[in-house]
């Protein structure tokens, strides 16, 4: 065994916040567009208290989800009869 070999290892926890900046950092750098969606969903999933579930199904689609959901909402309370109409054609 050789003990004169220096070695280096990093260990990424002994300062979290740089090395996640780090981490995400690359991330970004390899898809910027996943990771902008990614981020949109997982802002979603908390403003909107959206379950874990619904998250893993979805992924990055979540927020047009989450949307829907709410306009659906909105026009069942004024309009409920429109409902039916509107998505009767995606049913299909």
């Amino acid at each position: 065994m050789n003990n004169n070999v220096d070695v280096t290892k990093t260990n990424k926890t002994a300062d979290k916040t740089t090395y996640m900046r780090e981490y995400k950092r690359k991330q970004y750098q390899e898809d910027a567009e996943k990771m902008r969606e990614l981020n949109k969903a997982y802002y979603y999933k908390n403003k909107f208290d959206v379950s874990v579930e619904d998250m893993r199904k979805y992924k990055t689609l979540l927020p047009y989800v989450v949307r829907i959901r709410k306009d659906l909402d909105e026009i069942k309370r004024r309009k409920p009869e429109l409902i039916e109409e509107l998505v009767e054609p995606y049913l299909i």
